[in-house]
């Protein structure tokens, strides 16, 4: 009894690191109250932006904004051919072979068993211990999937874990969902992953950086900052616009992103496969770890979903294409002509930066292509958020800016968690990374002295 109270303390409290240290269930109970404090909603603004602290009423609420959110809106049908990149026909073969028991085994072993369990209840772990039971059932599940392409719905079933993004919350634009999946699911959508992650690199250009295997987001970063420190030469006007997208995986286009990958080369079949991984969840929000509603989507990818990365990669590579395309008809023009490959632009994940020269025709050609990626992905800029930095050369800075339709900004700005600096840096620009590494020691320091506890 007390074993179970124990593991079932653990999974909640999700204290991955104390996982073989002195069994303290007072520990994981502070824990979990802890978590529950942080991530409880006490109060809400509904529809009408009127406060409400009622259980009842924040459920409707939430229910009814997320069953909004995943509506699809008025997105194009019509796609036009840019990519230029496409799947080696060999490679997409490979990606239809029903997987072996090697295969499904090694996804299951090195899963973590103190993750949360899906809508089902069984838990990673839990399948590991009873492996040997389970084995023959899980593997014909699926192989079936891989050989038909289709999934049971109670299978694909989801809840949604609401996770604030600042201290205070009260509005559910301010939380981030989370997806809590079945573990059948994910074994299936880990398999699909580790297939798609040896084609990635020869179909995504080195723009982007994020999930592509031998690629870092130190390279960006340390990019990043020496196209800043050209703004303080002297020498042509310069620009450099830090993009911010409005609910970016919730609100991709599904039908887009099939068409894209069709015209990237990937077989029907494998399209198809995706398509039923996507489109036919259904989802119960967790409030106060009860989940309610239920309701499904017809846009968007789930965060914590396996493959909502590469398939996220994916569809900004559509926007590496119509930059490409805006560069070489010279309606943008970049900071560096002359340098092979030219870079109009970097992209990890859903984080944009975009370097050109500042002319009134670029600005707005610029503006064009955001609203046309819109038009067609369904990934809205977040004009309050996004902000356009020029060099203290460039005259006429309201007006560039206004062409583009954002705010000005001042360096130096955060781009990837690292300060963007014209100058060499100060003191006090680094502050945000001491603190963070001094909280990092004090958890690395409290770890160890909690390990020596006797």
């Amino acid at each position: 009894m007390r074993l179970q109270e124990e593991i079932s303390a653990a999974q909640r409290a999700k204290c991955i690191w104390l996982k073989d240290g002195d069994r303290c269930t007072k520990f994981f109970y502070d824990v979990i109250r802890t978590r529950q404090h942080r991530n409880s909603i006490p109060r809400l603004l509904n529809a009408e932006g009127r406060l409400v602290g009622d259980p009842m009423e924040i459920q409707e609420e939430a229910v009814r904004f997320y069953t909004d959110l995943y509506q699809q809106t008025d997105y194009s049908s019509t796609f036009p051919a840019l990519v230029t990149k496409r799947l080696v026909s060999r490679h997409g073969n490979s990606l239809l072979l029903a997987p072996v028991r090697m295969e499904v085994e090694d996804i299951v072993m090195k899963a973590n068993p103190n993750k949360a369990p899906g809508p089902d209840g069984f838990s990673s772990g839990f399948f590991k211990r009873h492996w040997g039971v389970l084995k023959v059932p899980v593997l014909a599940a699926v192989q079936e999937f891989f050989v038909e392409g289709r999934l049971l719905k109670e299978i694909n079933h989801t809840f949604l874990t609401l996770v604030p993004k600042k201290e205070g919350a009260t509005s559910l634009a301010d939380f981030r969902p989370i997806v809590c999946c079945n573990f059948l699911y994910k074994i299936i959508t880990h398999l699909m992953c580790r297939r798609m992650e040896g084609i990635m690199q020869g179909l995504v250009y080195q723009n982007q950086a994020s999930f592509i295997k031998g690629r870092s987001i130190a390279e960006h970063s340390l990019l990043a900052h020496e196209i800043a420190r050209e703004f303080s030469k002297p020498g042509r006007m310069k620009a450099c616009v830090k993009l911010d997208l409005r609910k970016a995986y919730d609100t991709v286009n599904r039908d887009f992103l099939c068409h894209l990958m069709l015209a990237m080369g990937f077989d029907e079949r494998w399209v198809a496969r995706v398509r039923e991984c996507i489109c036919s969840p259904t989802f119960s929000v967790l409030i106060q770890g009860t989940p309610h509603g239920y309701f499904r989507s017809n846009r968007g990818l789930r965060q914590g979903d396996p493959l909502s990365p590469y398939l996220f990669t994916l569809v900004m590579e559509y926007f590496t294409c119509m930059m490409d395309t805006a560069v070489h008809s010279r309606r943008i023009i970049p900071l560096f002509r002359l340098v092979s490959p030219v870079v109009s632009h970097l992209i990890y994940a859903d984080d944009l930066l975009v370097l050109l020269q500042p002319s009134m025709r670029g600005m707005r050609a610029l503006s064009d292509i955001m609203e046309e990626f819109r038009r067609l992905s369904g990934l809205q800029l977040n004009k309050k958020k996004s902000r356009v930095y020029f060099s203290s050369r460039c005259t006429q800075q309201e007006e560039r800016a206004f062409a583009l339709g954002v705010d000005r900004g001042e360096l130096p700005v955060k781009y990837l968690e690292v300060p963007l600096m014209v100058n060499y840096a100060k003191k006090q620009d680094c502050h945000s990374l001491v603190d963070f590494a001094q909280r990092s020691g004090r958890l690395a320091s409290c770890g160890s002295i909690i390990w020596r506890t006797d």
